[in-house]
């Protein structure tokens, strides 16, 4: 079953590159975990999907359906930090 998927995000804040090119796929009820150090952009992704964020480049899609151009509330899409601080 389709679940949400990104093709081709790269993404930047002011002149520093945090993703490039990241193409990935996360099936219906499947489980993904981001790990790495502290400032390396792990948060970034999912406020892209959520629609927080806004890719400088590539797509985002729900169940099938390109969703990057919807804004957060019609993507419903939610995520929880492991912080309260984020």
């Amino acid at each position: 079953m389709p679940g949400v998927s990104l093709r081709g995000i790269h993404h930047h804040f002011g002149a520093t590159p945090v993703w490039r090119d990241v193409t990935l796929e996360v099936a219906e009820g499947e489980f993904l975990a981001i790990a790495g150090p502290p400032g390396r952009g792990k948060s970034t992704l999912p406020r892209i999907l959520a629609g927080l964020e806004t890719a400088d480049r590539g797509e985002v899609f729900k169940g099938g359906r390109r969703v990057d151009a919807l804004p957060p509330k019609a993507r419903d899409l939610a995520m929880v930090f492991q912080s309260y601080a984020l």
